[in-house]
């Protein structure tokens, strides 16, 4: 199963990316893209050498548009049997100490080098033609907002898993999402994120009123604010609690 996992900037996407990860990993092969092309902190917190990008393998980002769809998908496919990321070759991926593989799709770092259109292609194609296991699953983890709702990556998912923190911004973008996503037939699920005691009725009841169905909340947990911070392997009590709780209650575990 391909599940894109989004949310604006701040929500926590990456660290619920990572706990559902490790969740996932008990009872699948799990493989976490990382697609957002200015958070330099997800191999950190995974506890996972930065692998080589994607784009570099296919010729750098001003070669994405040249290829194309269709010679994308051939340069990283073997045989004409579609994508599968366990044959790339190995410098373009790295592991966990739970067996997650982590992937990067391109990452900007200097001035002028352009917009990340190319690497929301690349994303898009990766995902339209991966074929994957029986026991396989993949997360990405998006870039902030939903610019990739315009570029039409979640077109090759198979679910969208919205993180939302207390926010009306938040919520907004899920009913944004969510009027798409269920256009194009694909499942969408709506986690709150960072959530305490004082507000949980409070953003429940709002999400309700908007027409979100809440799979799950995830409580704000000091471990994980403090793993974020530093900048370290991510660190969770409360939160892989719900993390693991949530999964369950979408079937994928």
């Amino acid at each position: 199963m391909k599940i894109m996992v989004c949310g604006k900037g701040g929500s926590g996407k990456s660290s619920l990316t990572v706990l559902a990860a490790r969740v996932l990993s008990k009872a699948h092969k799990v493989y976490v893209i990382d697609s957002d092309e200015s958070n330099a902190l997800l191999p950190k917190i995974l506890d996972a050498e930065p692998p080589k990008a994607i784009v570099e393998y296919l010729g750098g980002r001003g070669a994405i548009f040249e290829k194309g769809e269709v010679n994308l998908a051939k340069a990283m496919a073997k045989a004409g049997k579609g994508i599968r990321l366990d044959e790339l070759p190995s410098e373009y991926s790295s592991s966990s100490p739970e067996g997650i593989r982590l992937l990067t799709i391109g990452k900007v770092r200097e001035f002028g080098e352009g917009c990340a259109c190319p690497f929301n292609f690349l994303t898009r194609t990766l995902l339209k033609h991966l074929k994957l296991e029986t026991n396989e699953m993949v997360l990405v983890d998006t870039d902030a907002g939903i610019e990739h709702l315009g570029r039409g990556v979640e077109e090759g998912s198979d679910a969208v898993l919205m993180v939302a923190d207390p926010t009306a911004e938040s919520l907004e973008l899920a009913r944004i999402l969510k009027a798409d996503v269920v256009k194009l037939g694909k499942t969408f699920w709506l986690v709150l994120n960072k959530v305490t005691p004082e507000i949980a009725d409070i953003i429940t009841l709002k999400a309700e009123d908007m027409g979100l169905d809440v799979l799950g909340t995830v409580r704000f947990d000091n471990a994980v604010f403090k793993s974020c911070l530093e900048g370290s392997t991510l660190e969770a009590e409360k939160a892989y609690e719900d993390a693991e709780a949530i999964l369950r209650r979408a079937n994928l575990m």
